[in-house]
């Protein structure tokens, strides 16, 4: 009787043992199938495959506009623009220097305005200097004014603080840079005229006319959640992967990545202190592209959208021929760091491929449509006072109900409303097209 109780308990210990082991082992490893093991526990570096970026393709303006005797002008689409900034980058730009007495940059022939504050220690990056600047200014611009100097035949070129309390000027001499400028500003070659929204908390200015424009069906290949393991966790051989009711979590038992909305989104977070002093706009800007340009994270188009020095925080916006792509969390990268080390990551786990079916003609409302719909409907669940930017971009819904994943890309109108993007309702705007 003894022996036979004996046998049952250790029957019921190796039975339990065998099922912690077990458990033990699909926790531990990675996923199943994982193109980065390359033997017996050994790792490549996470490669996420995306392309290499500078800071002059990351960083772009919001809009280019041309004045002329109170009119406007700007580029039917944002490609055009592209090219024209393209062109400015690599005007060679002498004399830089800091004026004492500020000029009024009010009826200036051109302006760029960016999404954010830059700092000017980036413009030596940006542009074409024809000798360095040992000490730029420590405050940052978010416009640049172009004026056309007929007596000494060269352009002026300011850069505005954000409070428009400080300037730095430099001149452009070369006798090509200034035929396409005035080839452009005088011809109105390439250019459609532009309205000045003025009621909003800044000067806004929107193309009235809007063509060419579509939406897009689009398939994607998804991220393998381990080649930001590989990345992002000093050893992951001891990287644990569970499931929880938010997806599946990867986890060294510090540091912590989650794969959410139904593997489309990574969130990664790194409990440690971030108590230091935060380090310059342009270093931390730098720290950001790196650390993405390290496990080939640039695998959409993506634009700089901010960048927080106090917070340390950078953001980036997805891209789709050449218009901002706008959703609640499939369409920016974002990182915080503290003391050079990532804290937080989020971004989108996937690589958009190619166009399903052609795409569908998008007729839109005029831009003096969008301005009278605002002006009209002040205080209907927005402010006019709070608007800070008018433009088109694209609207991104997700669908995995097919066999294959893919995304829905709608060109509207957006407004940028106390810091925020959202679409200007759907059903207004068609109402407006209809009348």
């Amino acid at each position: 009787m003894k022996l036979e109780t004996t046998k049952s308990f250790v029957l019921v210990v190796l039975i339990g043992m065998s099922l912690l082991l077990t458990f033990g082992l699909w926790t531990h490893q990675p996923s199943e199938g994982d193109a980065s093991l390359t033997g017996e526990g050994n790792y490549t570096e996470g490669n996420l495959g995306g392309t290499e970026e500078s800071l002059k393709t990351i960083v772009e303006p919001s809009s280019i506009i041309f004045h002329d005797n109170g009119s406007h002008y700007g580029f039917p689409n944002p490609a055009n623009q592209r090219n024209f900034y393209g062109e400015i980058q690599e005007w060679s730009m002498s004399n830089f220097q800091v004026p004492q007495i500020l000029s009024d940059q009010s009826d200036a022939d051109m302006e760029i305005n960016f999404p954010d504050a830059l700092p000017m220690s980036i413009v030596g990056r940006l542009f074409n200097l024809s000798e360095s600047v040992e000490n730029p200014p420590t405050w940052s611009f978010d416009r640049m004014t172009f004026d056309y100097e007929e007596e000494n035949n060269l352009l002026r070129v300011t850069f505005d603080s954000v409070d428009r309390q400080r300037q730095a000027r430099a001149t452009i001499h070369d006798s090509n840079s200034l035929g396409l400028f005035q080839t452009t500003v005088e011809d109105k070659e390439g250019l459609i005229p532009y309205i000045l929204f003025a009621e909003g908390s800044e000067e806004i200015y929107v193309p009235s006319q809007t063509s060419g424009l579509h939406n897009y069906t689009l398939s994607i290949i998804d991220i393998n959640p381990q080649m930001l393991v590989n990345s992002l966790f000093r050893d992951p051989e001891v990287v644990s992967r569970s499931l929880s009711p938010y997806g599946t979590v990867y986890t060294d038992y510090v540091r912590e990545l989650r794969i959410r909305q139904n593997g489309q989104v990574a969130d990664f977070i790194n409990p440690i202190s971030n108590d230091g002093i935060p380090p310059q706009k342009l270093d931390l800007l730098d720290l950001s592209m790196s650390n993405i340009s390290s496990h080939g994270g640039w695998n959409n188009d993506y634009k700089l959208f901010s960048i927080n020095r106090r917070e340390e925080r950078v953001r980036y916006q997805m891209y789709y021929q050449d218009y901002p792509v706008f959703d609640s969390g499939l369409t920016m990268i974002e990182q915080e760091f503290g003391n050079q080390t990532l804290l937080s990551y989020q971004r989108p786990m996937f690589r958009i491929n190619s166009v399903i079916d052609d795409p569908e003609v998008k007729d839109l409302a005029s831009g003096e449509e969008i301005i009278a719909y605002l002006r009209n409907n002040d205080g209907e669940g927005y402010s006019i006072d709070n608007i800070e930017d008018i433009r088109i971009g694209y609207d991104l819904t997700y669908n995995d109900n097919a066999s294959t994943d893919f995304l829905g890309l709608k060109a509207k109108w957006f407004m940028k409303h106390n810091g925020s993007w959202r679409a200007i309702k759907e059903e207004n705007m068609d109402a407006m097209e209809s009348n």
